[in-house]
């Protein structure tokens, strides 16, 4: 819940405290104050903001909201292997895109829209905007911002954009991509034109105009890219519910560069210091940018407070040795991704870079991923001892028993074998460091406050070099991904075409890694397979010399552990059979039949 939210609801509170405490002699004679009627509930300003909180409060966040499920991350998780739970996926088993949860959301933005009007009017001004105008922008917004994912993951779905009475009929067939595409895209323009250009005091935290035409930039990049411009789908009955049938896809690249040009005219949001002096402070910068509270790339965002008892859960994400279950582990296949620090790539191929992996890498490596010997934060006091420096321990220590002449096992603090919290759930090598605040010490607090960034400017950036290289537009393309890879302390990219566009494909995965962007590049680039097959980790050992002693650098080997393979059905995901079952007119999406 943001800050905003927060402060209505010990308002709303103390609202009602107010009415049963009145000394009014008639107080007793008016209905009581707990009991709210409809009219209540849409006049009163208060009760309507508390009514869009829950349309906010309904939007989902997760370290591991999609990472599990692509090549972004992997957990040791008793067998079920994530790299197949999409392609094992059933209309009866069906869980993605948790369509009822979005329809609800729906619901409620559209009961919401049909009776703001009866708020009363109220001409003053807060951050530029009334505030009917700005209620009917969030509703507005939502509605688009839910539909856009719905359609990320089943292509076409109903529009609907009322409530539904008991007496109307339930049946209703699938939009088109091209019209869900369209209605979203009207619903941000009528969004923006409805919010304030930025939000001061309580209202920080909610969306704006800003917040509206970056979520159009989104959908608008995504209707041009590849999954929706294919004939792979030509054989199945409905292709319009996937992809569109016209021939006009410069037009949408266009649009999408337009779109993302509208936000960046703005003239509000900024990349978040975008010219470092060195490699180490662009690796600063990079970690510093998801532990602030604010910066000058917040586009839509969301606060945690852990002294308002909300803050986030970083228990799921940290290290087992320091407190934590670390269920995000980062596979061999990212980590590979991430280029040397010259900006050539990394290869295991290489003796000098198998030999040390971690060395001279890309600057947000260091600040998105702990590895062995990282340098995170101090151990409890019981473990100091052991690990002064407090760093990453999942590898294996061989040590030479002179006493029983043979090799005896050391085990890290932070690997499966530890003493801390045997077991774990990571069985990758590595663990997400990104978002993670390194004060944070699990074993006084779980919870820690969080900004988690919905949209920020860097994605529109990196949108708008997308457009650019889908419309041929190299030279413009360069110039923008370079001002992400400056800041981010790596020298420009200087291809051109196709090799120019997989330069823009690994720096998006990198620069946007765990932020719920892979799993639907990997769809709307049409890349599956190159996303899933047998996924690695490594095994970490600090060998034994010749003469007994243990060597300081370890020797880190790939090693499988999990299968997988990619199912083409797996771009789109499957209507659950209790919907089929309820709505005679939909059609399910090929493969799953």
């Amino acid at each position: 819940m943001n800050r905003s939210n927060i402060i209505i609801q010990k308002f709303f509170i103390a609202y009602i405290i107010i009415l049963l405490c009145s000394c009014n002699k008639g107080v007793l004679d008016t209905k009581p104050s707990t009991q709210f009627s409809e009219t209540d509930v849409w006049t009163d300003p208060n009760l309507v903001q508390l009514n869009i909180n829950n349309i906010y409060n309904q939007n989902p966040w997760s370290f591991m909201l999609t990472s599990l499920s692509v090549d972004e991350a992997r957990c040791y998780d008793g067998g079920n292997d994530y790299n197949m739970s999409n392609m094992l996926m059933t209309p009866d088993n069906a869980g993605w895109g948790d369509w009822n949860g979005k329809y609800r959301a729906i619901r409620d933005c559209n009961i919401f829209l049909e009776n703001i009007d009866k708020l009363p009017d109220d001409p003053t001004l807060i951050d530029g905007v009334t505030l009917k105008n700005r209620l009917k922008g969030e509703a507005t917004f939502f509605r688009a911002w839910y539909y856009d994912m719905l359609i990320n993951y089943f292509g076409g779905v109903p529009l609907i954009t009322h409530s539904y009475k008991l007496t109307d009929s339930f049946s209703i067939s699938r939009n088109t991509y091209a019209e869900c595409v369209d209605f979203i895209s009207k619903e941000c323009d009528t969004a923006a034109a409805l919010l304030p250009l930025q939000n001061t005091g309580n209202n920080d935290g909610r969306v704006t105009k800003g917040a509206a035409l970056a979520l159009k930039s989104r959908v608008l990049l995504y209707a041009a890219s590849d999954l929706h411009n294919t004939t792979k789908f030509s054989g199945f009955s409905n292709p319009e519910l996937l992809v569109y049938t016209d021939g006009e896809r410069t037009k949408r690249w266009q649009a999408a560069k337009d779109a993302a040009k509208a936000v960046m005219d703005l003239g509000v949001y900024s990349l978040y210091k975008p010219a470092p002096a060195s490699q180490e402070e662009a690796t600063q910068n990079y970690e510093d940018l998801f532990t602030s509270t604010q910066s000058s790339e917040d586009i839509f965002v969301r606060y945690f407070n852990a002294a308002q008892n909300k803050g986030a859960d970083y228990w799921v994400v940290f290290p087992n040795g320091f407190g934590g279950i670390e269920t995000n582990g980062a596979p061999s296949e990212l980590v590979d991704a991430y280029e040397m620090n010259d900006g050539t790539s990394f290869s295991r191929t290489n003796p000098a870079q198998n030999l040390e992996p971690y060395k001279n890498r890309d600057p947000r490596f260091y600040a998105s991923i702990l590895y062995e010997g990282a340098v995170f934060r101090p151990r409890p006091a019981n473990l100091v001892g052991i690990d002064p420096v407090g760093v990453l321990q999942v590898g294996t220590w061989e040590k030479w028993d002179a006493a029983v002449n043979k090799i005896s096992y050391a085990y890290g603090l932070d690997s499966r074998n530890s003493a801390v919290y045997g077991g774990g759930y990571n069985n990758t090598g590595t663990c997400m460091l990104k978002f993670i605040d390194r004060k944070t010490d699990m074993y006084v607090n779980h919870a820690a406050d969080l900004t988690w960034r919905y949209i920020r400017y860097t994605e529109i950036i990196l949108n708008y070099a997308e457009a650019c290289i889908g419309l041929g537009q190299d030279d413009e393309a360069r110039m923008y991904i370079n001002m992400i890879r400056k800041r981010a302390g790596m020298p420009d990219v200087t291809e051109s075409g196709d090799a120019l566009l997989k330069r823009y494909q690994n720096e998006r995965r990198v620069e946007m890694v765990y932020e719920n962007q892979r799993f639907f590049d990997v769809r709307r680039w049409m890349i599956g397979p190159d996303a899933y097959h047998p996924m690695h980790g490594v095994d970490v050992v600090y060998k034994l010399n010749p003469d007994h002693t243990t060597n300081t650098i370890p020797t880190v080997t790939p090693v499988e552990i999990t299968t997988g393979k990619w199912d083409d059905k797996a771009y789109f995901m499957p209507i659950a059979r209790d919907e089929m079952n309820k709505n005679s007119q939909l059609v399910q999406n090929p493969g799953y039949n």
